[in-house]
C-alpha cells in the first residue's frame, strides 16, 4: 500500500472488542500528531464508497461502527478497502487504521493486531459454522504481529501466558473501562437490550456498574430497530417501572425520537502499557 496500514481485526465473528481498541488507537495516533484515517467496509451500510463519514450520515448508509469511529478521526467507508486506503493516501493522511480487514489478503499490513477478549477467547475453537472462528487459531495468529488482549474482571491471567507460549506471539494487554453512564444507578431496575455479537457481555457490564437488570432482550448483531420495536420495549418497561438501557452502538440504530428515554453505558479501552504500542508504531514508521 502507498501508506502505512495498521490492521485491527479478530478471529471470531464479532464481539471481541475491536471497535473500542480501534478508538484507543485513534486517540493514541492523534496524540502523537499523526494524521490518521480509518478505512472500514461499513458493514450493514448501503454506500459502496470511498465515502467520508459525516454527521449527516445514518447507520443504514455507512453502518453503525463507522459512525462511532468518526467521533475520533476521519473515516472512509469503502466496500473495496484497497480503494479506501488509496483515497486516504491521496488526501494526505499519514496512516490508515484498517477496521476489520484482517482476513483480506489483498492488502499488505504494516502492523496486524488481533483483538482477543478474555471472556470469549476463541469460543469452542471451531470454525464457522460449527463455531465462531473465521479461520483456525494457528493459521490466523501466524500472520499477527501481536494480540491485543482485553482483560476482564476475574480473568485468569494464566491464559495470557498460555497464548504466548502456544503461539509465540507478543501480547499487548488492556482493559475496558465503563464510563459516561448515568450516576446513582445502584440497584436501579432496568430492562437491558442489545443487538451486538455477544449481548451477555453488555448485560454483565450493566450489572457490574450497579444496575439491577430485571429483564434482558437480545436482537441479532447490527439489528436495525424500528419504531415498533422500541415502542414495544418502552411499553413493557413503563408497565413494570423499568428504565431502558442499551449500548452506544445500538443507540445509533434506534430512531432519534426515542434517544432521550434510553440510557447507554459507554465503554473505553485503555492500554495497560501505552508505550509498548507507541514504540511499535514509531518503529515501523521510521
Amino acid at each position: 500500500m502507498p501508506i502505512p496500514v495498521i490492521c485491527v481485526g479478530n478471529l471470531t465473528v464479532g464481539g471481541s472488542g475491536k471497535t473500542p481498541v480501534t478508538m484507543a488507537l485513534q486517540d493514541l495516533l492523534n496524540d502523537m500528531g499523526i494524521k490518521v484515517c480509518v478505512v472500514s467496509r461499513g458493514y450493514g451500510g448501503k454506500i459502496k464508497g470511498p465515502h467520508y463519514v459525516t454527521q449527516s450520515d445514518t447507520f443504514s448508509r455507512v453502518g453503525d461502527e463507522p459512525l462511532i469511529l468518526s467521533k475520533k478521526s476521519s473515516v472512509i467507508v469503502s466496500k473495496n478497502r484497497k480503494k479506501g486506503i488509496i483515497q486516504a493516501y491521496k488526501d494526505g493522511f499519514d496512516i490508515v487504521l484498517l477496521d476489520d480487514g484482517y482476513q483480506n489478503s489483498k492488502i499488505k499490513k504494516d502492523l496486524s493486531l488481533v483483538v482477543v477478549d478474555s471472556k470469549i477467547l476463541f469460543g469452542n475453537k471451531y470454525v464457522i459454522p460449527l463455531g465462531p472462528l473465521r479461520e483456525s487459531i494457528q493459521k490466523g495468529l501466524s500472520r499477527a504481529d501481536a494480540i491485543v488482549f482485553i482483560i476482564n474482571k476475574n480473568c485468569d491471567i494464566s491464559v495470557i501466558n498460555d497464548l504466548n507460549k502456544s503461539y509465540n506471539i507478543k501480547i499487548i494487554k488492556g482493559f475496558i473501562y465503563k464510563n459516561h453512564y448515568p450516576k446513582n444507578t445502584k440497584n436501579l431496575k432496568v430492562f437491558a437490550f442489545s443487538g451486538i455479537a455477544y449481548s451477555e457481555k453488555f448485560f454483565n457490564t450493566a450489572r457490574e456498574v450497579g444496575y439491577n437488570v430485571v429483564k434482558t432482550k437480545e436482537y441479532p448483531d447490527h439489528y436495525p430497530y424500528s419504531s415498533k420495536d422500541i415502542e414495544k420495549l418502552k411499553n413493557y418497561a413503563d408497565k413494570h417501572n423499568l428504565k431502558l438501557i442499551t449500548t452506544e452502538k445500538d443507540k445509533i440504530r434506534i430512531p432519534q425520537r426515542f434517544h432521550k428515554s434510553i440510557d447507554i453505558i459507554d465503554i473505553e479501552f485503555v492500554f495497560k502499557d501505552l508505550s509498548a504500542i507507541r514504540n511499535r508504531i514509531i518503529n515501523f514508521l521510521k
